[in-house]
């Protein structure tokens, strides 16, 4: 083999190794995230209004969610498990460290996944695009 190709060759696999081991980490991480289940609430009027952890305003209207460390941006699937009503949300916020739930969710949303009225609802949560780390 020449030394050019053999050059060539170390070369490649390092650059295999290093883009492939990324790519396998990014994933790994995704994956781990993919599918949850968990309990949902949603906002109360109260904070219509009011800085969410992202900055922007929150909008009792709009399809968004806080969650405990998705990053911001992030685009997941809700699905009530209970009725199998399903809404698109976009992560805005973040959940009280305190808060045991999975997510909490918009007004609207709440009432598009049908639990407006008991205030919770067991969901599953699917990743669907991942937001700005």
């Amino acid at each position: 083999m020449k030394k050019s190709q053999w050059l060539a060759q170390i070369l490649l696999t390092i650059l295999l190794t290093l883009f492939g081991s990324e790519t396998f980490a990014k994933t790994a991480k995704h994956d781990a995230i993919e599918k949850k289940i968990g309990v949902a609430s949603y906002f109360n009027d109260k904070f219509h209004g009011q800085r969410t952890a992202s900055g922007e305003p929150y909008d009792k209207n709009a399809l968004t969610a806080a969650h405990a460390n998705l990053p911001f941006g992030t685009m997941i699937k809700v699905v009530n498990l209970e009725n199998n009503q399903s809404v698109n949300l976009r992560i805005n916020s973040r959940s009280h460290p305190k808060n045991r739930r999975l997510l909490d969710v918009s007004k609207q949303a709440a009432k598009e996944l049908g639990f407006l009225r008991s205030g919770l609802a067991k969901v599953q949560i699917t990743v669907l695009q991942s937001g700005e780390a």
